[in-house]
C-alpha cells in the first residue's frame, strides 16, 4: 500500500462540478432529523448546519453505506464538530460525500484509524489516502453510526461537497445533500411562520387575517419560522421570500454554503435563534451564498404596502402569509 499522509488541522480541496444523479441514502430505511442551513449554537461558536442528519434509531454501530462508487479520500478523527468522519470521492461526478459523527470505520480504514489514535490520542487528526487506493462500491458499509463531535444523540450527518475555481482560488462549496439523494418524506408536513419582529416589537402571525405592522422608514423585518415533519422533527424551510407590493424584495435559499461562510449564521439568523427556534432576517448588508435576492433597502415604500411572506420546502409545499406595512 502506498504511503499514508498524516495531517493535523488540515482541509483538502478538490475540483468538481454539479450533477443530477440521485443517490441512495447512507442509512437504510431511515428518515431525516435535521436539514441543511439550520442554526447551530453548539461546538466552538455558532454556525450553519452544513448537512442533513439521518436517524440511526438512536443506536451506536448502525451500518453506514456509501451512496455510490468511489474511493476513500480522507478521514477525520476527533473533530470538535464532525467527530469521526469519512470522505468518499466519486470521480464519475467529481464530488465528495461526507459521513460524520461515526463511532468507527469499516475494515482497513478502521485499522488505520486505530493506529492513528494510538499515536495521537484524542487530538484532531486528518488522514489523507492516496488516490484510487481504497475503493468502495455503491451500498458498501464504510462506517458505523455514533455520537462523536457535537452530536447529542447517535445519528449520521451527511454532506455533499464540490469545489469551484473562482479567480485564482479554489472555493469549497457545501451543497444541500437532500437534493442529491433518493429520499421521500412520508410524514405529515407543516410549514409555519409564528411571529414577525420589527423595531424590537413582536407581532403574532395569523393564518386567516392580515396583520398590520407600522413603520417609520424601510422596516427591518425578522420572521420566526419552522417546518414540522410528523410530530417530532423540526427543520428549516428551504426558501424564504418577501414580496412588497408584488415586487420581489428578499429571498433566502438554503441550497449551498461556501466553506468559509460556515461560521457566519448571524448574517441570516436574528437574535433568539437556537437549534430549534429560527428567526430569519429579511434584510442584510452582507452578501452570503444563501441570500439570493437582497433589495430590501431599494423599495420605495408607500403609506400602506401589501407584503407577502412565502415559505417553500424541497418537496414543493408552499405557505403564504399576507402582511400590511403601514407608515406611521
Amino acid at each position: 500500500m502506498k504511503k499514508i499522509f498524516f495531517l493535523v488541522l488540515g482541509i483538502v480541496i478538490l475540483n468538481g462540478y454539479i450533477y443530477t444523479q440521485k443517490f441512495i441514502i447512507p442509512v437504510e430505511n431511515s428518515y431525516i432529523t435535521s436539514s441543511f442551513g439550520e442554526y447551530r449554537d453548539t461546538g466552538n461558536k455558532p454556525h450553519f448546519h452544513t448537512g442533513i442528519d439521518f436517524s440511526s434509531y438512536s443506536r451506536i454501530g448502525y451500518p453506514v453505506k456509501t451512496i455510490d462508487d468511489g474511493y476513500v479520500y480522507k478521514i477525520w478523527l476527533n473533530d470538535k464538530i464532525y467527530g469521526n468522519t469519512i470522505f468518499i470521492y466519486h470521480p464519475d461526478y467529481k464530488i465528495l460525500s461526507v459521513y460524520a459523527h461515526l463511532s468507527s470505520f469499516n475494515s482497513l480504514v478502521n485499522s488505520i484509524a486505530d493506529s492513528v489514535t494510538k499515536e495521537f490520542g484524542n487530538a484532531f487528526a486528518e488522514v489523507k489516502f492516496p488516490e484510487n487506493e481504497v475503493f468502495v462500491s455503491k451500498g458498501d458499509i464504510i462506517a458505523y453510526s455514533g455520537k462523536t463531535g457535537e452530536a447529542n444523540v447517535p445519528n449520521v450527518h451527511f454532506e455533499i461537497r464540490e469545489v469551484k475555481k473562482i479567480g485564482n482560488k479554489n472555493i469549497e462549496i457545501i451543497k444541500d445533500a437532500l437534493e442529491f439523494v433518493n429520499y421521500k418524506e412520508t410524514r405529515k408536513i407543516n410549514l409555519k411562520a409564528l411571529k414577525i419582529r420589527s423595531n424590537g416589537k413582536i407581532f403574532v402571525l395569523d393564518n386567516e387575517n392580515n396583520i398590520t405592522i407600522p413603520f417609520d422608514s424601510i422596516p427591518k423585518l425578522e420572521v420566526n419560522i419552522y417546518e414540522m415533519l410528523g410530530k417530532n422533527t423540526r427543520i428549516i424551510p428551504k426558501i424564504i421570500t418577501l414580496k412588497v407590493n408584488r415586487e420581489l424584495v428578499y429571498q433566502i435559499t438554503f441550497d449551498s454554503i461556501k466553506l468559509n461562510e460556515m461560521y457566519s449564521p448571524n448574517v441570516v439568523f436574528g437574535y433568539g435563534s437556537t437549534l430549534y427556534n429560527y428567526w430569519i432576517k429579511l434584510y442584510s448588508t452582507t452578501e452570503i451564498t444563501p441570500i439570493k435576492i437582497n433589495r430590501w433597502n431599494e423599495i420605495k415604500m408607500k403609506d400602506e404596502n401589501i407584503a407577502e411572506l412565502i415559505l417553500e420546502d424541497i418537496w414543493g409545499n408552499i405557505k403564504v402569509y399576507k402582511i400590511i406595512l403601514k407608515k406611521r
